[in-house]
């Protein structure tokens, strides 16, 4: 119809626009030979390439990289040649500890009933977002064996600015490659074959609203976020036990959680093959400080195989388990528990991965037991296939079998692609397609009534 039409016009437009300013400044900043350019490449003096088959995503190098606290593996000499005097202190040295990364995008959402965009009633809408975050990080090496990570985030769509992730690694404690121990705000699946923050399709927010603004009634999700349905909580209906905020079923927690603070400890006491993890965090959503003394702790555990130029494969297994990290009502509390399995197949220009994992709700009282689900599931899997140099190819299915409040759940099956160009190492467009699988199931809510998200965006680490 017109509408729709005056819609993808637009989009068009934004679209070339972009891809003119993108150009102009690719040609006055990037040389000719395009290198790698981000703080761990500038340190070391390599390309991407040796860590990364595209970034995000880690080749087998590189993961042993980010075991052994950003120190080249096999090795233990924190990536210093000879020791600095203060004054020796260049911008060129500080721009192998920081690093920063820009992306934004231009989004339409479709759905199937256009509302008027009030809670519970989405509407079609098409939104300009560049920038939409800025992630400032500083990583690197204090000394040997001691290693640094801080993340800062802004979200200029809400001014919003976090502390994402903030650790220190000691590494090689006792002997080479046993122990490593990370304190701080950490990322419990970054060891996992499928981790978190290492994924080609980028999170998508959603748009939701908490009906009459009382914490403990239900939230109502207008636009549904795009993000892999195996991190997320899974749940309708489940509270934050410190201030009665609702905890999103799409929310990445628990042992894909990037914001909770406690300790780490990994290795790999037997070679190359087997990886071990253990950790302990104050628990869900309590963030820096802890109101509730029991802690959260989890177990993973990863084989890996064929460790050849051409291919590599790996498979792991986690269990998270909390304890008193949430409530289903302003007196009920419960604890949320987390089992999965990854796995990971890399075959020369082709990277598979993926995840299911159950969540589950223990401690439920009885007489919430015949109103509320107190099992989940969720399933994602991806895949991308580098098919030139600068050209790469994702797809990602989602599924999610929700649990939490009866008359409120909504299960949900997404299809996502991706086209991304690499002007340069660092410095990629792309564009998205995201789908609903399932037909609409009736109601008015985002989840039921999506039907397609597309978006033409930009990705600069620098």
């Amino acid at each position: 119809n017109k509408v729709r039409l005056m819609q993808y016009i637009r989009i068009g437009a934004y679209a070339v626009a972009w891809c003119i300013i993108l150009m102009v400044v690719v040609d006055i900043f990037t040389p000719l030979e395009a290198q790698a350019i981000p703080p761990f490449s500038r340190k070391y003096d390599v390309n991407c390439s040796v860590c990364h088959t595209k970034p995000p995503r880690l080749n087998t190098f590189g993961e042993r990289f980010l075991e052994n606290g950003y120190q080249m593996p096999g090795t233990e000499d924190g990536g210093v040649i000879k020791k600095r005097r203060l004054g020796d202190l260049t911008l060129d040295t500080v721009g192998n500890y920081l690093g920063a990364r820009l992306r934004g995008n231009v989004q339409s959402f479709d759905f199937e009933k256009d509302g008027d965009g009030s809670a519970g009633n989405p509407e079609d809408r098409t939104e300009i977002g560049f920038p939409q975050t800025f992630s400032l990080y500083t990583a690197g090496t204090l000394t040997t064996n001691v290693g640094i990570f801080t993340e800062m985030l802004f979200n200029f769509k809400g001014s919003v600015f976090t502390t994402e992730r903030a650790f220190v690694t000691f590494d090689n404690v006792g002997s080479y490659d046993v122990f490593h121990i990370r304190i701080g705000r950490i990322d419990p699946s970054a060891f996992s074959s499928y981790p978190n923050r290492r994924q080609q399709l980028d999170r998508v927010r959603g748009d939701s609203a908490n009906q009459f603004g009382n914490a403990f009634k239900q939230q109502t999700i207008n636009r549904i976020p795009l993000v892999p349905n195996a991190f997320g909580s899974k749940f309708y209906g489940l509270f934050k036990r410190t201030n009665g905020q609702v905890i999103s079923p799409d929310k990445q927690s628990l042992f894909f959680s990037d914001r909770e603070v406690g300790l780490d400890i990994h290795g790999r006491p037997f070679g190359d093959w087997f990886l071990y993890q253990v950790g302990i965090l104050n628990g869900a959503e309590e963030g820096f400080g802890d109101s509730n003394n029991p802690k959260d702790w989890y177990v993973m555990f990863r084989v890996d195989y064929g460790e050849s130029r051409y291919f590599t494969a790996n498979l792991s297994t986690f269990a998270y388990f909390g304890n008193n990290n949430a409530k289903v009502t302003s007196v009920a509390e419960v604890s949320r528990r987390q089992y999965g399995l990854a796995g990971n197949v890399r075959y020369k220009m082709v990277d598979i991965y993926g995840a299911f994992v159950i969540d589950h709700v223990a401690d439920l009282p009885p007489s919430l037991a015949s109103s509320f689900d107190d099992t989940a599931t969720g399933l994602t899997l991806e895949a991308d296939v580098i098919a030139t140099d600068r050209l790469l190819l994702s797809m990602r299915y989602d599924h999610l079998d929700a649990g939490g409040t009866r008359a409120t759940k909504k299960s949900n099956s997404l299809l996502a692609f991706q086209v991304k160009y690499f002007l340069s190492s660092n410095i990629a467009l792309y564009l998205r397609d995201d789908f609903n699988v399932q037909k609409d199931e009736g109601g008015s809510s985002g989840p039921r009534t999506f039907r397609n998200g597309f978006f033409i965006g930009a990705d600069l680490d620098f």
